[in-house]
């Protein structure tokens, strides 16, 4: 007996429904896990001092720190008491921005800056550092144009080895009062690659200020709607190529600086 042609196909639709429902879409890839974890700070040092930094750095315990308004002695200074006092081992890569000029040192600013790291005028040891508990190549040091009211800014860049591969680390502290637009583009030139990397630092401008575009083509900021890290706003960054955050950003309040740090962990992008 010959089925009724709409019969067959109501049978039809029945079965591929009943096949439908009985199938289980695979679960989702789960994210792949963190390669490492960076930290930014502004540290203020002169009004601060390593062993109030090294319990924040403890508790957080990044692979990949990045200071800025650091004496070097400083830097080293922390790294001691985080291997003493919390068994972490960091290596040092010092940053110091190059000594000023004649005409520079006569500046108050880097006239107040010997002091403040226990030098001379003339012998600046100060500017960024950056403390790595991953296997990290040799600094690469970028000085800014010098401005006469400031102190001479740059960035310094390292590679860090990771579990997947290398990273590029580059750590800023830009200047204010009208050079952001200059030194974040010198700086997004320093940065501009095709491998994964990350910049960090205290850029003086905010998530959504049009200095930040140079960065931003080529760069995306792991939290641009997060708390203000000082009380100019939201001005310390992480901004990351070829990686994605692995959940929150933290931003602690902290008392040993005037500037909150920024953590966050990082994984390969997709």
């Amino acid at each position: 007996m010959r089925r009724p042609r709409g019969a067959s196909r109501l049978l039809l639709v029945v079965v591929l429904a009943v096949a439908a429902a009985c199938t289980t879409a695979p679960p989702p890839s789960p994210p792949g896990p963190p390669l490492f974890r960076v930290m930014t700070w502004n540290v203020q040092t002169g009004a601060h001092d390593p062993d109030e930094w090294a319990p924040v750095v403890a508790d957080h315990r990044p692979d990949v720190l990045a200071l800025q308004e650091v004496c070097t002695r400083d830097a080293e200074e922390l790294a001691d008491l985080l291997r003493r006092d919390h068994a972490l081992e960091y290596a040092v890569v010092r940053g110091p921005i190059r000594p000023p000029s004649p005409a520079e040192a006569l500046a108050p600013i880097n006239a107040a800056l010997g002091p403040a790291c226990d030098t001379g005028p003339n012998d600046v040891l100060y500017g960024v550092a950056v403390l790595s508990r991953l296997p990290v190549g040799p600094p690469r040091i970028t000085t800014f144009p010098p401005d006469r009211r400031d102190e001479q800014r740059g960035a310094l860049s390292v590679e860090v080895t990771t579990p997947a591969g290398p990273v590029a680390v580059h750590n800023s502290h830009i200047g204010i009062d009208g050079v952001q637009t200059a030194q974040i583009r010198r700086l997004a030139e320093v940065a501009a690659g095709p491998g994964p990397a990350v910049v960090l630092g205290d850029l003086n401008v905010g998530p959504d200020d049009p200095e930040l575009a140079p960065l931003r083509q080529g760069f995306t900021d792991v939290d641009p709607d997060g708390p203000a890290t000082s009380s100019r706003g939201r001005i310390d960054h992480v901004l990351v190529r070829g990686l994605v955050p692995v959940g929150p950003t933290e931003v602690p309040d902290v008392t040993a600086s005037d500037h909150r740090p920024v953590v966050v962990d990082l994984r390969a992008a997709p």
